[in-house]
Order: C-alpha cells, then structure tokens, then sequence
C-alpha cells in the first residue's frame, strides 16, 4: 500500500457519522445478464478530471509472489471499498473500470445487476458492513500497520436510493482519503470511490455519480 500527503491523520481522529441507513423496494426490472453490455455503460477516462487514465486489469507475473502479511480486524471490514459483486454473491452480470493519475489519485467504479429484486439486498448488506466498521486496524501486505477511520458524506439524492461514506486510511504517519458513493440504478447497484492523497473535494464525487447514474440509466450526459 502507497500513501502519501502533506500530513497525517490522528489515529484519535473522528468523522461525521453515517446518516440513516436508505432503503428501497426491490426492484421489478429483471436482472442484467449481459457483463459487457453493463461494463459499456461505465464512464470512460473522458468522463474524468483531467489526468486520469484507465489502468490495464492486470496479468500476475509469473514470478515469485512474495508472502502477504495483510489482515484486517475485525476480518469483514477488509472488504469495505470492495466490489459489490464481491461483498454480496449472487450478482447476473458485472462490470469494473479503475483510473488513474501520476499523482496517485484514483478512480474505481464496479456495478453489479442482481436478479430476483436482489439488488435492494445488496444495497442493504453494502451499507449494513459501513455501520459495523467505523475504526478498524490492519497491516498491509508487508505487514505495516494500517488504521481506518470511516464516516459519513452528505451527498445529493442519486439514482434509485444512494448512501455516501468517506475513509481515511493511514500507515506511518500518512493518510490517504477515499470518497464514494454506493446508488441503486434499477437491479443494478453500482459503486463510485474516488482516492487521492489530499482531501477531496465533495461535489468532484457529486459530478461522477450524477454521470455514472445517469449512464445507467440510458440518459445521455453531457
């Protein structure tokens, strides 16, 4: 794990708390089963700030892989900012994108359709693991220790129902900010997390969102 800033958080500090959990009703759309058809529909780098670009999926090196000291405590946070086809099983069709800049900012966008009105489940257990993780330890895979303080984010109303939540994670004295926003879009639940080694301006999530659900959504943006 690389962090970086011009200062780091105190592992004492506190953030806003998570507003009331959102809820919706199942949906009656069936769910997608067309992975590709939904990865088309994510924002490409031209929908972006300035500066960023799509990183490559990644092929494992067929060389030695060193050993992973990485834990989580407790063990279920670890998978806060993971996909949501990954947190919650059962998903017809996925897709992910992940950006990049030289500044080590990024921008990670997974969507996942769900069958059976499945998707109102998903955005359930998705914000139920954000109320059980508000401070949690780990190390990274070198075994450095690594703190995380989670917390709420005001946001606009997006897509379907939608719930903001902001992470600072900090190892040796520097801190790294995470945003994001998790929106139902029909079956479909979809996650927008921007990271950078600086606080992040709120409505730069606000515009992603607003056009990753509209994209969703079949609604021409801008």
């Amino acid at each position: 794990m690389l962090l970086g800033g011009c200062g780091g958080a105190k592992h004492g500090d506190t953030l806003p708390a998570l507003g009331s959990a959102a809820t919706v009703a199942p949906p009656a759309a069936p769910g997608l089963t067309d992975s590709a058809a939904l990865q088309s529909r994510l924002l490409t780098a031209g929908d972006l700030p300035a500066g960023f670009t799509r990183l490559d999926d990644g092929t494992p090196g067929n060389g030695p892989v060193p050993e992973d000291h990485s834990r989580t405590e407790p063990a279920a946070c670890a998978r806060v900012l993971a996909p949501v086809g990954d947190q919650v099983p059962g998903a017809s069709a996925r897709g992910a994108v992940h950006y990049a800049t030289p500044e080590f900012d990024s921008i990670d966008i997974d969507v996942a359709s769900y069958p059976n009105g499945g998707a109102a489940q998903a955005f359930s257990v998705v914000q139920s693991l954000l109320r059980d993780c508000g401070r949690y330890d780990g190390t990274d895979a070198d075994g450095t220790a690594v703190h995380y303080l989670l917390g709420g984010l005001d946001q606009p109303a997006a897509g379907d129902a939608a719930a903001s939540f902001q992470v600072r994670t900090t190892s040796q004295g520097m801190t790294l900010y995470s945003v994001a926003t998790v929106a139902v879009v029909g079956s479909s639940v979809v996650q927008i997390a921007d990271t950078a080694p600086k606080p992040i301006e709120p409505a730069v999530l606000h515009d992603l969102t607003t056009k990753q659900v509209n994209r969703l959504q079949g609604v021409a943006g801008p």
